[in-house]
């Protein structure tokens, strides 16, 4: 009973720390810098970085931010715009190291959201091919 009792307690405690995983990209390079266009080869290619994925629409990042911070232990992709992207981040309390939106030719960035009880941090990564 005492060893049942003991397992029943490690489990709830690895329950009680499962970690969120929320990764955000921006959408791949444009064939045009302005409007809704399609993306360049480069673009295609950075996509296919993440191809295969089950998605999604939304349509209020804001509130997609908080509905995925009250999931726990799973990975989440989001891909947003130049200005959708850190406006999410923000709206969740934490800061993407630059002010307004991001960089016309900035595609490279990954923001991952860690989530492990009520800690939530920012990592700022790059992924696949490299823009400055």
């Amino acid at each position: 009973m005492k060893t049942l009792l003991q397992l029943s307690l490690v489990f709830l405690l690895l329950g009680c720390q499962a970690t969120t995983r929320i990764f955000i990209v921006r959408h791949g390079e444009k064939s045009a810098p302005s409007g809704n266009v399609p993306l360049s080869g480069e673009g295609l290619q950075r996509a296919e970085t993440y191809f295969g994925l089950d998605t999604m629409t939304y349509a209020n990042g804001d509130s997609l931010m908080k509905v995925l911070i009250g999931r726990r232990g799973k990975n989440y992709l989001v891909v947003g715009h130049s200005n959708t992207v850190p406006q999410m981040i923000r709206a969740i309390g934490l800061q993407p190291g630059f002010e307004g939106n991001i960089p016309d030719g900035q595609y490279d960035n990954l923001f991952e959201i860690t989530v492990k009880r009520k800690e939530t941090q920012l990592l700022v990564k790059k992924y696949g091919l490299r823009n400055n």
